[in-house]
């Protein structure tokens, strides 16, 4: 680990601050800006089109049943084709040797599941749905949905669902930040009044300016009475240090 990821497992990513270089414009709903949101999304599609695998670290934190649970440290490893993701994860203590496994098409597409601890470590890996309510008890997605390629593709389908709508259900805001002194694009979708439509409130992401990907998204839930203005969080990723193409065979995915 590279010291910006040292010092990020040390202070967490989720609520980490971001440098901006160029204040974010004000909101709107126009075509235009619907337009530039639509580049963003395909340029990342584009991007990622010439991934086969990758690795690197992702944070997470998730709202689960109205909790806000700790932030997470996961080494991650994903292959495309079968589509494989591996997890094992460093953080917080209570977690840290937790391991989870996936493999389309393989175990009757169950993943694969070892859990920390010492008792429950020399268990060894297990068997389970990807949807399984014992799984599911800590996770707000399955492991079959984790991934740039599943996020990109979700971001995707949303952007071509917004656009069937109102323009002014929809307001988006740009700016030029730096996270983990790496440029990025902030892209800011706003849902001011909940219709039923859509799955947060707001949702910011982060596009590295050289890659293209989305290396960062916040989601945040429809402000409630003595709440955030902004909504409480539901969820937020970063994907640091990341390796793209590295050559992940069956044994990266092998258990």
């Amino acid at each position: 680990m590279r010291l910006a990821s040292l010092l990020t497992f040390a202070l967490g990513l989720c609520g980490a601050a971001l440098a901006f270089a160029q204040p974010p414009s004000a909101g709107s709903s126009t075509q235009e800006a619907v337009e530039v949101a639509g580049r963003l999304i395909a340029d990342a599609q584009a991007s990622f089109a010439g991934v086969r695998d990758y690795s690197g670290l992702m944070y997470k934190q998730e709202r689960v049943a109205g909790t806000l649970l700790p932030e997470q440290t996961v080494q991650i490893r994903v292959r495309q084709q079968p589509f494989s993701v591996g997890m094992k994860w460093l953080g917080p203590a209570k977690m840290a040797g937790q391991e989870a496994i996936y493999v389309a098409g393989k175990n009757s597409n169950q993943m694969r599941a070892k859990g920390a601890g010492t008792l429950l470590g020399a268990i060894g890996f297990m068997s389970f749905d990807p949807r399984d309510p014992k799984v599911m008890a800590n996770n707000r997605h399955p492991i079959t949905d984790a991934g740039l390629g599943n996020l990109i593709e979700q971001m995707a389908r949303g952007h071509t669902a917004e656009r069937q709508y109102p323009l002014n259900e929809t307001v988006l805001s740009f700016g030029e930040y730096r996270f983990l002194n790496r440029p990025v694009t902030r892209m800011e979708s706003l849902h001011p009044v909940n219709t039923g439509r859509y799955y947060t409130h707001r949702t910011v992401t982060y596009f590295d300016r050289e890659t293209k990907l989305p290396v960062r998204i916040e989601a945040y839930d429809w402000p409630r009475q003595g709440g955030p203005a902004g909504g409480e969080l539901i969820e937020c990723y970063s994907y640091v240090d990341l390796k793209f193409n590295v050559g992940l065979t069956d044994a990266a995915f092998a258990n």
